[in-house]
């Protein structure tokens, strides 16, 4: 099993369990998600959403469900009962599944997001070059007193 928290970043970082440091006992806020994977197909994550409510996501082999609650020990209660591959998790709770259109949506979003990210970083990048430009023009236009000296 892997063991991701996210820190808000967007950018998940894997912990090991046997020692997750400080970052585990952290509260939600600052640690917004926690994903557990299990083989290449089988994952549930738990993200702490800006209303103050829980989203978990459930993916086993192509099938994807989602739960909304604004209670944490449920979620708790969910991700270890998953962690324990109890059946209560799956039989008890009411998932909704989440239409493949839709996520492949929500996918299509996060890339985007992505790359304007990345976008973002070249827009700084081109702007500390035109201030660079403008300055070597504006060295290069002055009218430099060399001195008679020279002649």
């Amino acid at each position: 099993m892997v063991v991701h928290l996210g820190d808000g970043s967007g950018a998940p970082r894997a912990v090991d369990p046997a020692d997750p440091g400080t970052a585990a006992t952290d509260p939600a806020p600052e640690h917004p998600f926690l994903l557990l994977t299990r083989a290449d197909t089988e994952r549930i994550q738990a993200r702490y959403l800006d209303d103050g409510t829980y989203e978990l996501e459930h993916t086993d082999t192509g099938a994807h469900r989602q739960l909304f609650t604004d209670d944490a020990l449920l979620v708790r209660d969910i991700v270890w009962s998953w962690i324990q591959r109890d059946d209560w998790w799956r039989d008890t709770v009411a998932w909704t599944t989440v239409d493949p259109a839709i996520a492949e949506l929500d996918a299509l979003r996060a890339e985007l997001s992505d790359m304007l990210d990345g976008m973002s970083v070249m827009d700084g990048v081109t702007d500390e070059l035109d201030r660079a430009l403008a300055r070597a023009d504006d060295l290069l236009g002055a009218d430099l007193d060399l001195g008679d000296d020279l002649g």
